[in-house]
């Protein structure tokens, strides 16, 4: 599992991670998503509250997204761009796979990774700072899990193996794994885990009836949506003062007034 984790990082991140401490498990990057999701978060949230002593809110918030993007790399806006392209309008199975594999951004790949940017300055703003101290974590940890789901929901089309080693895409263990850290954040916030799931089902059935499966861009694309989804309903949420499940005991736990 440790293994796995250093594995995660090193694929999620621009955290240099030496390969003696990586697994040499066919795919054993993926058992780390969901720690390793829950760490990136825990960085972006210590860095808006490092940032929220030197600068006024909005700004705080541009510091976290920025370090999001030099974490990663864009890594994920980048599959969520390539997604935009290939699924936007009418293309065979055949023209769609072209796009996704091409490096370069078309227009709504260039849409769909403003919007995406704007949507998270929009809602990280709008959250209170407690709230948004823990929800940051719980939607990473999340969005990465969401990638490992969608592995097991879905083929892995690409021949050549792409993010994959050998051609093993599901694994009853990570379908395990993945489902209980659904049901696990599901009880913590069971209205914006619920919006996730069903934007990613939406998203995955687009995939589906496009290319007949995944790639590495629809998986990445897949943690943008799943998170965003998170953060937005935590916005609303926010809003009408009511989260439900244990959020409000977990931040009270955590973050102590």
């Amino acid at each position: 599992m440790i293994r796995g984790l250093f594995s995660a990082i090193a694929f999620l991140t621009r955290i240099p991670v030496p390969v003696s401490l990586q697994s040499r498990r066919e795919n054993g990057m993926f058992q780390g998503y969901p720690l390793a999701g829950l760490l990136i978060g825990a960085f972006l949230a210590a860095l808006y509250a490092g940032a929220c002593r030197l600068f006024p809110v909005p700004v705080a918030v541009v510091v976290s997204i920025l370090g999001m993007v030099l974490l990663t790399g864009g890594l994920h806006l980048d599959g969520l761009a390539d997604c935009a392209d290939a699924f936007y309008g009418r293309k065979d199975a055949e023209t769609t796979l072209r796009i996704l594999k091409d490096p370069r951004i078309g227009t709504m790949g260039g849409v769909a990774i403003g919007l995406d940017l704007i949507t998270r300055f929009a809602v990280l703003t709008s959250l209170p700072f407690r709230e948004l101290l823990i929800s940051l974590p719980l939607a990473t940890m999340l969005s990465r899990t969401a990638a490992v789901a969608g592995l097991q929901v879905l083929p892995y089309v690409r021949s050549e193996g792409g993010i994959l080693r050998g051609k093993q895409t599901r694994s009853g263990g990570l379908a395990v794994l993945a489902l209980v850290v659904f049901l696990v954040l599901g009880v913590v916030l069971p209205v914006p885990v619920a919006v996730a799931v069903i934007a990613l089902v939406v998203f995955w059935r687009v995939s589906w009836k496009r290319i007949k499966g995944c790639t590495g861009d629809v998986l990445g694309a897949s943690i943008e949506i799943a998170e965003i989804a998170v953060l937005l309903t935590m916005s609303a949420l926010a809003k009408l003062h009511w989260w439900g499940g244990l959020f409000p005991g977990l931040v009270n736990l955590i973050l102590p007034r």
